[in-house]
């Protein structure tokens, strides 16, 4: 199991694409820059939730809570009392985790199906919304404004977009590693055995509780980290995008799209509809008002009809055929 991840990580595809991507800065302009920076955020996101959604089959909504956790108390930790940054990072992920923790208890306590998790996940993110709206010291429903940019990388501050994007790309490369880390660990089995039968892995004597909640925990800081950075690169830190539930609704798409509980499918999903969003949004937003919305729910659900599986899954079946190799399970 460790052999097939030493395996990725000492891959040299891995590391020349990884070395490529970071020279885009250099060759794009400030417009595709942006819209690269931000589908490596929701690389990070959705590789971050692909941990509980995908290879645990729990279908989380309450990321955009421990998003909100890491982007505003992170925020109002700064600008309320000075607190450095970096330091807001640590305790907002720590709170993230606890939250995490808590929701997977809850899970296992009341034995609850797939959809009222779903609703009970969606309840603790409708709930932090509310919180974050109703408390001044988060900026209430007016949101936070960060201090300009200037480069202090010991303030936690990117130095502009190319300082950005870097960073990104590192979360993102940390977020599908931690994925395809879990994934050749007795982690990575314990949660697809719990994913396709939870009775049938207490039988055999798999811990449910104690997994679910690593996964769920991993989950939860993984997202608060990025949600902090992210908002470091917005520079302001607003409750409706943030908190919103419509940001996991966003990230469930990609890495469905992508394919879920594999290492790289959210990642191939955010990497396709991220940018195929913007572009869409750029080019004809202005033109008739929904087109572009249309021309993307067309695409998402052609893929999903053609592909049920995600995207990943087809890729690898023609790379397979045109290396004349047998298809890979999936």
């Amino acid at each position: 199991m460790r052999h097939e991840f030493y395996k990725a990580l000492s891959s040299p595809i891995w590391w020349i694409v990884l070395a490529l991507t970071a020279l885009l800065p250099f060759v794009l302009s400030s417009y595709y820059m942006n819209i690269v920076t931000l589908a490596l955020v929701y690389v990070a996101l959705a590789s971050a939730w692909n941990i509980v959604g995908g290879m645990a089959g729990q279908i989380s909504l309450a990321h955009s809570l421990f998003i909100g956790v890491g982007a505003m108390f992170s925020t109002a930790l700064l600008l309320r009392y000075g607190v450095n940054m970096w330091l807001g990072l640590v305790i907002s992920a720590v709170i993230s985790g606890i939250l995490g923790a808590m929701i997977a208890w809850v899970d296992f306590r009341f034995r609850l199906g797939h959809l009222s998790f779903v609703l009970i996940t969606l309840a603790f993110a409708e709930m932090g919304g509310i919180i974050v709206e109703g408390w001044d010291f988060l900026g209430g429903a007016s949101g936070l404004l960060l201090p300009r940019d200037t480069g202090d990388f010991c303030q936690f501050q990117f130095g502009g977009g190319r300082g950005a994007f870097w960073v990104m790309l590192g979360l993102a490369a940390i977020c599908v590693m931690v994925n395809v880390a879990i994934l050749n660990a007795p982690l990575g089995y314990y949660l697809r055995t719990i994913r396709d039968n939870e009775r049938a892995a207490e039988a055999i004597g798999v811990n449910v509780l104690r997994n679910k909640t690593i996964a769920m925990v991993i989950s939860a800081v993984l997202a608060s980290v990025v949600g902090t950075a992210y908002v470091r690169y917005l520079t302001f830190a607003d409750p409706y995008l943030l908190v919103s539930p419509v940001i996991t609704i966003e990230i469930v798409l990609f890495a469905t799209v992508g394919g879920l509980g594999r290492a790289y499918g959210p990642a191939l999903g955010a990497l396709l509809l991220v940018p195929l969003g913007e572009i869409l949004r750029g080019k004809l937003g202005g033109t008739l008002p929904g087109l572009h919305y249309f021309i993307y729910g067309v695409v998402v659900i052609a893929v999903i009809l053609i592909t049920p599986r995600g995207l990943l899954p087809l890729f690898e079946k023609l790379w397979a055929r045109v290396r004349g190799q047998p298809a890979p399970r999936t």
